[in-house]
């Protein structure tokens, strides 16, 4: 048994957040962690904020895995353009101009599916 304290700051208590940080516990990391990143999105170091960086490193192949479920966009583990900007211009520029990133409704068809796989559960 493992117990977990989920606690949250004024302003991020809501549901997306929430379901954001489960999904850290569940083992997930940021989607723009993804080792193969770079072809999805291009990294502003010069826009982030130092105490930041950590969160936008890219993983390496050997310790972050996509289960086989392709990069997305629209995973509930992906920051948003402006994460963590020092001067509020882009940190995250996806590679297609069109879609957007950073949302926080609940989790995409790619993170159930992604969860599914992680825990080899065949009822996603």
């Amino acid at each position: 048994k493992q117990w977990l304290n989920l606690s949250c700051k004024s302003g991020c208590c809501y549901n997306g957040a929430i379901s954001h940080e489960l999904l850290h516990c569940l083992g997930f990391l940021h989607q723009q962690n993804a080792h193969n990143r770079e072809h999805y999105v291009t990294i502003h170091w010069e826009n982030i904020l130092e105490y930041a960086y950590m969160n936008f490193k890219k993983g390496s192949p050997s310790l972050v895995t996509s289960f086989g479920v392709p990069y997305d966009y629209n995973s509930i583990m992906h920051y948003s353009r402006t994460a963590f900007s020092k001067n509020g211009l882009e940190t995250i520029v996806p590679k297609d101009p069109d879609v957007y990133i950073g949302q926080r409704h609940g989790l995409s068809p790619g993170d159930i599916e992604k969860l599914g796989r992680m825990y080899e559960c065949t009822d996603t």
